[in-house]
């Protein structure tokens, strides 16, 4: 039996974004001021990047709980597999938020994982 499961990737939660970005490779900063763009600095709740030129990514977390990007959407779009890792970014936050979920169900939750 097979069974097909999407799962949304607002990212709500700092912690589980946060571990998902270190897992990919990014340094994490929280509470920082992004460099400036577009004539002005950002202050930002997590700020991430890369070892190499890769520019910076920030999130700030608004009032219902909902994360926001901040960046530089033109340097964005020069770095070279910079979407592949943010992809990968969102499905491992995926995936953190749903073993979270499951967890909160006791011992009557079952979850199977196959490869593709």
């Amino acid at each position: 039996m097979s069974h097909l499961s999407i799962l949304p990737t607002a990212y709500t939660r700092l912690d589980l974004l946060e571990s998902s970005l270190r897992h990919e490779g990014f340094d994490v900063v929280h509470s920082a001021v992004m460099a400036p763009f577009n004539g002005k600095a950002h202050p930002v709740d997590l700020l991430a990047h890369l070892a190499d030129d890769a520019p910076s990514l920030g999130w700030t977390q608004g009032s219902d709980g909902a994360m926001t990007m901040v960046a530089d959407l033109q340097r964005l779009g020069r770095h070279q597999g910079l979407d592949a890792r943010l992809q990968r970014v969102a499905r491992q936050y995926a995936l953190l938020s749903a073993l979270e979920s499951i967890d909160s169900f006791g011992s009557s939750a079952k979850m199977t994982i196959d490869s593709v």
